[in-house]
């Protein structure tokens, strides 16, 4: 089983914790076989073995009887039988015949017993009634065996708490920490992902996997667990008491096993593929709540609250269609059938003990002898109710083990790091063809060349492709089969560095930027030993003195996850400060002063002229006044490279940038 292998990557890290669980399993079922036999032993030796033949002896010892004493230890006196008929205790000075019995009173001390043989002969014995102190007498020496039984019995169960807790609590232990280390591979296998794949993949779904799917190595764990060590093992100890008990009926049980393989495969092929769709239709609850709750500002805004509520309920009908389905299929054929069949097992296990053993002489010793092989047979027949009980959970285990590990085991970025001269800057791209899909070119054959320690600024309208020239430099994509070009920063191809590496001569700030629940020097600092003089210093060499001086406790004021306790602004200059702190060689800004206003743009355009000096710097504009002081300015349309020089010489040509430049400042003069 190929998941199992999987999951067992992470079961092996503690092989003794599951060491001591199936020793703990072991001793359970042993101690499972123990039980019905200590009863059976008081119920048939004991309390029932009154009516064992009583011989009589000299020995003073034992059991005194209208002058006489009498013993189950030999047979070479007067024999003396002691017989229960209808509440009543009857000794009869003779050994008597098997039969159907019937017994009349003649006096209050005596009666006379008939028995009507098998054959239909009847024989009639004359019976003392026993008194209660001498019924008394007859059990005194089986007092001290039921007692010691009884306390094995007790102490018995003592152990069965105590090693089950034992076999629960490593179980327990194991479970935890393999749903801890998976989770922790998980999001370290996300952080090195091609961006690619969470363009297809929605993030509530993805969420889903590592919170609720990675619960499938347990379950399957778990289900293993029950399935191979302690039903595997409760079979064997029920066949070896079964055996014990009566060869011939355990032989007969052997005929349940081709029955219950033709039934399970039936159920299996069934279950399958309901298991999957009751999957997928959870995860994608989970990718539609995700949505309602990022978006329910907008939802609110708009008055979509009713179509929300009915496409949710189609997702929620899908999955309570599928789980009905489940449940049906485990009603019909599943674990309710084995309890029917649990029960008809256990008529039948009376009906045969009860033909072959209905007579006087054995009736009331075959007593606890039923009773032991019904408790055995039960714990044979309990691992099928698990088998049907637990495939179910078997399967969506399975379904969502393969889930988890399309993160753990997906393709990953080359993570390897090594510490390379800080990149100098000097960038080109090199006749650049890319497409995201296939057939659908974003960029065509742009070339570009950025000298070291120069600001170049990228224009263009929205999907002409100035985001993927960026991406391709932060290698978020990689040139695939339909693509062609290079990109050199000083003269080296970068696909030649592992991303780690390349990437950490590189900052970039986003047009949303991203804040994280924590403090404004922990979001600046962002893994940097760095001091908070320093993180204090950045911030207002780039305008956030004002932010920092109105906040209490200042550069360690707690922030919210979102950073949703801060203007747009605010955010954005801890997004800048995080990107000087790491003093890239290569700063990209996309769109970095879009949602910002004017003062803090003139701010953050102030500090841009200071920390630019010694790196290289590309800005995506939107706001031309960003650029206009910049060495070069590149315009994009429609994934052609279609201008490029400085502002003044753009401004000069007359064509697209001068038409948006002159927009935007007719703009800014009919607002004033």
């Amino acid at each position: 089983m190929k998941q199992f292998k999987k999951v067992w990557r992470y079961i092996r890290r503690y092989k003794k914790l599951l060491t001591i669980s199936i020793i703990s399993m072991l001793i359970v079922q042993m101690l499972g076989l123990l039980a019905p036999l200590i009863v059976r032993s008081i119920l048939d030796d004991q309390l029932v073995g009154i009516t064992k033949q009583w011989y009589e002896t000299t020995d003073s010892s034992k059991v005194a009887y209208q002058g006489n004493y009498y013993t189950q230890d030999a047979n070479e006196g007067a024999p003396l039988t002691i017989v229960i008929v209808n509440g009543k205790y009857l000794a009869i000075f003779d050994e008597i015949v098997s039969g159907n019995q019937q017994f009349v009173a003649t006096t209050e001390t005596e009666g006379q017993l008939t028995i009507t043989t098998f054959e239909g002969d009847k024989v009639v014995y004359t019976a003392q009634i026993l008194t209660g102190g001498e019924v008394s007498s007859f059990y005194a020496p089986f007092l001290q065996p039921i007692f010691i039984l009884l306390g094995l019995l007790i102490l018995r169960y003592v152990f069965h708490i105590l090693f089950l807790f034992i076999q629960r609590i490593t179980t327990a232990f194991i479970t935890t920490n393999v749903v801890r280390d998976a989770r922790k591979d998980a999001v370290k296998a996300l952080q090195n992902m091609p961006m690619s794949y969470f363009e297809y993949e929605p993030a509530g779904k993805i969420a889903n996997r590592i919170i609720t799917d990675v619960n499938g190595m347990i379950n399957l764990f778990s289900t293993l667990m029950n399935l191979v060590f302690n039903s595997f093992l409760s079979v064997i100890f029920a066949y070896i008491g079964m055996f014990y008990l009566d060869s011939t009926l355990a032989l007969f049980t052997f005929i349940l096993f081709p029955l219950i393989y033709i039934w399970l495969k039936v159920f299996i092929r069934n279950l399958n593929e309901i298991a999957q769709k009751v999957s997928e239709s959870a995860s994608m609850i989970t990718a539609q709540l995700n949505e309602i709750i990022n978006g329910i500002n907008v939802l609110q805004i708009f008055n979509y609250q009713e179509q929300t509520e009915k496409e949710f309920e189609v997702t929620s009908n899908i999955f309570r269609s599928e789980q009905l389905k489940e449940q049906r299929l485990h009603l019909s054929i599943g674990w309710n059938m084995i309890r029917l069949l649990g029960f008809l097992v256990t008529a039948f296990i009376v009906a045969y003990f009860g033909f072959q053993s209905l007579t006087v002489g054995t009736y009331v010793m075959t007593a606890g002898t039923i009773y032991a092989y019904n408790d055995f047979l039960s714990r044979l027949m309990e691992p099928v109710g698990v088998l049907f009980r637990e495939f179910g959970n078997l399967q969506l285990a399975l379904v969502r083990t393969d889930r988890i590990f399309t993160i753990i085991d997906a393709e990953q970025e080359d993570d390897s790091f090594e510490e390379i001269e800080r990149f100098k800057g000097k960038i080109e791209f090199e006749d650049i063809t890319f497409a995201y899909s296939k057939d659908a070119p974003v960029l065509k054959n742009v070339s570009l060349n950025i000298e070291e320690g120069s600001m170049v600024g990228i224009v263009g309208h929205t999907g002409s492709g100035k985001s993927t020239m960026m991406n391709l430099l932060l290698r978020f994509y990689d040139f695939k089969d339909g693509d062609s070009g290079k990109i050199y920063i000083d003269g080296v191809d970068i696909q030649s560095y592992s991303k780690r590496t390349y990437r950490n001569h590189i900052g970039m700030i986003l047009q949303d930027p991203m804040i994280y629940k924590g403090t404004i020097a922990s979001n600046v600092k962002f893994g940097q030993d760095v001091t908070d003089e320093e993180v204090e210093s950045v911030l207002r060499e780039i305008g956030g003195g004002p932010m920092i001086d109105k906040l209490p406790e200042g550069i360690h004021q707690p922030l919210y996850r979102g950073g949703s306790n801060l203007s747009v602004g605010e955010k954005q200059l801890i997004s800048f400060a995080r990107a000087v702190i790491h003093n890239p060689a290569i700063l990209i800004m996309d769109e970095a002063t879009a949602n910002i206003d004017t003062e803090t743009e003139s701010l953050i355009q102030t500090a841009l002229n200071k920390v630019k000096e010694g790196r290289t710097t590309i800005v995506i504009a939107h706001r031309l006044s960003t650029i206009k002081h910049a060495n070069k300015i590149v315009v994009l349309d429609n994934g052609f490279k279609v201008e490029e020089g400085t502002h003044d010489q753009l401004l000069e040509l007359d064509k697209q940038y001068a038409h948006i430049y002159k927009s935007q400042m007719n703009v800014k003069i009919e607002n004033v």
